[in-house]
């Protein structure tokens, strides 16, 4: 470990750029000699950056991010997978606070990212249900919604800390299939309800509208407690590669 210390006084100075006290001190003396404060003979003219100079851009009709920022973005491994298969991660050493942007959102894909009609879309509830019903995206949007910020992460994450050996990977590479949003959308347990669950009922099997047709299975009592129908993501709809235009396709109701 170097320890640092005041280039004059050889008094310890703090790493990262923290100035020892002693500087402080005596520029206070200064000041209250002078009543002038700190001497700035020797500094060169401030300069006036280019950007405070002209007008900048206009208006955009979605925002996007600063042009000095492009490094901030999701990472995935390039072929031979085929296209839209496999993971992209979020960029977790370059973010900070607690939400997640959702063009930074990680992705889980099995079969590329559809492009979905909404117009077209249909959530099919059916299977031990006293009503099947068919709902479109428009008449879901007329039903009461709640927001709730939610962590999701992909049962995938962090396995490289399960290899025999350390990997040489950074945070992103190891812990990057998590993100964290501000979710809006429909309760399911509203629209099971409406359906009307069989008390033979034990589980949800949620299908997916892509080309993978990929489901997985929920316990029925985690259905009811606070499982959304999400058409929005941090304000504004779920983007295609969340689940664009919100939910799945198919909810199946099952005992086994």
């Amino acid at each position: 470990m170097v320890r640092k210390t005041h280039p004059e006084t050889g008094d310890p100075v703090a790493g990262n750029g923290i100035l020892s006290r002693r500087i402080f001190l005596e520029g206070a003396l200064v000041v209250g000699a002078t009543g002038a404060g700190l001497s700035c003979g020797s500094a060169e003219p401030l300069t006036v950056p280019p950007w405070m100079k002209v007008p900048g851009r206009g208006f955009a009709g979605y925002g996007q991010p600063s042009q000095f920022e492009s490094k901030v973005v999701k990472v995935f491994p390039p072929p031979p997978s085929p296209a839209g298969v496999g993971a992209s991660r979020t960029p977790l050493h370059l973010l900070e606070g607690m939400i997640t942007p959702s063009g930074l959102h990680f992705e889980r894909s099995h079969s590329g990212i559809p492009d979905i009609d909404p117009d077209q879309h249909r959530l099919v509830i059916h299977g031990l249900v006293k009503r099947p019903l068919v709902f479109t995206v428009e008449a879901l949007s007329r039903y009461p919604m709640l927001s709730r910020i939610a962590f999701i992460e992909c049962g995938g994450n962090s396995q490289a800390l399960n290899a025999p050996q350390a990997q040489p990977l950074n945070v992103t590479a190891i812990h990057g299939l998590v993100g964290c949003s501000e979710w809006t959308g429909v309760p399911l347990s509203m629209l099971l309800d409406e359906a009307g669950v069989e008390p033979a009922a034990r589980w949800v099997i949620a299908e997916g509208a892509d080309a993978a047709s990929m489901s997985r299975s929920i316990p029925l009592p985690k259905a009811m407690d606070d499982a959304l129908v999400c058409l929005y993501q941090n304000g504004e709809r779920v983007r295609p590669s969340n689940g664009y235009p919100g939910g799945c396709c198919c909810l199946a109701l099952r005992a086994t």
